[in-house]
C-alpha cells in the first residue's frame, strides 16, 4: 500500500513540477519582471522536486501521514546539495568522456602497437555507458539516499557517512541499475517513439498517443519508486533523536 501511494504522489508531484517547468521556458526574459518571475518558477519548480521526492521518502518508510508530510516539507532543502551531487557526478563524467573522445586516435595506436587490435570500439563504446551509468544510476543513488538521510536526521545527515554506504551498496545499484533499464530506458527508446502503421491521424491517434504516455509515465514513477526505495534503504524515519543520527 506505501508504495502504491508513493507511486501516485510521484506521478502527481511530477505532473505539477513538469507544469510549472513548463510555465517556466516559456517566460520570457525580456524585462526585469520577467527575469524576476522566471527565477521565482525555477525555485517553485525545485521546491516541487523536492517535496515530491521527499515526500515519497517519507511515504515509503512510514506511510502517508501529517508526519511524514511535515517531515518531508521539512526536508525539502535537501535538494540542494543533492542536485549538487548530481551535477559534479555529470560534470566529471562529461570531462572524462570529452578527455577520451580527444585522444581516441593516439587510444587506438596504443592498442595496435600493443596488441595489433585495428578496431577497439568496443573500448570508447564500454567507456561511454559506464559514464552514463555513473551520470543515471551512481548520481542518483547518491543523491536519493542524501535526500533520505535528511529526511531522517535533518542537516546532521551530511556529515554522517551512512547515506554513502546506503547508495553504494552492490545490491541496490544493480537492482537500481536494472529497474532503469527495464522500467526507464527501454520503454523511453521503443515505446515512447512507437505509432504502429496505419494509425490514422484522426482522434484515434491522439487517443492512442495519450494512453501510451500514460503507461510510460505510470512505468516512469514506479522505477522511480522502486529507486528511490533502494537509495533508502527501506529505512523508516525513527523516533528517538540518537536513533535518527545513527540511521542517517
Amino acid at each position: 500500500m506505501r508504495f502504491a501511494i508513493a507511486t501516485l504522489w510521484i506521478l502527481v508531484g511530477a505532473a505539477l513540477s513538469g507544469g510549472v517547468y513548463w510555465a517556466f521556458l516559456m517566460t520570457p526574459e525580456s524585462t526585469v519582471w520577467t527575469l524576476i518571475g522566471s527565477a521565482i518558477l525555477a525555485i517553485v519548480v525545485l521546491m516541487l522536486a523536492g517535496f515530491t521526492i521527499t515526500g515519497a521518502i517519507a511515504i515509503l518508510g512510514n506511510g502517508l501521514s501529517k508526519t511524514t508530510i511535515d517531515r518531508a516539507l521539512r526536508s525539502i532543502p535537501s535538494i540542494l546539495p543533492a542536485l549538487l551531487i548530481v551535477l559534479i557526478v555529470w560534470w566529471i563524467t562529461l570531462r572524462g568522456e570529452t578527455w577520451v573522445g580527444m585522444r581516441s586516435g593516439q587510444i587506438s595506436a596504443w592498442f595496435i602497437a600493443q596488441f595489433g587490435w585495428a578496431d577497439v570500439s568496443w573500448l570508447f563504446r564500454a567507456i561511454r555507458y559506464t559514464a552514463m551509468w555513473f551520470r543515471w544510476i551512481v548520481a542518483s543513488m547518491l543523491a536519493l539516499s542524501l535526500m533520505t538521510g535528511f529526511v531522517i536526521a535533518g542537516t546532521r545527515a551530511v556529515a554522517q557517512g551512512a547515506w554513502l554506504r546506503r547508495a553504494l551498496r552492490p545490491r541496490a545499484l544493480i537492482f537500481s541499475t536494472l529497474i532503469f533499464i527495464v522500467l526507464i530506458a527501454l520503454p523511453w527508446k521503443y515505446v515512447v517513439p512507437w505509432r504502429p502503421a496505419g494509425l490514422p491521424p484522426t482522434s484515434i491517434e491522439m487517443a492512442f498517443i495519450t494512453v501510451k504516455l500514460s503507461i510510460t509515465a505510470v512505468m516512469f514513477a514506479i522505477a522511480i519508486a522502486l529507486i528511490i526505495r533502494e537509495a533508502s534503504g527501506a529505512v523508516p524515519p525513527p523516533r528517538d533523536p540518537h536513533e535518527a543520527v545513527q540511521a542517517a
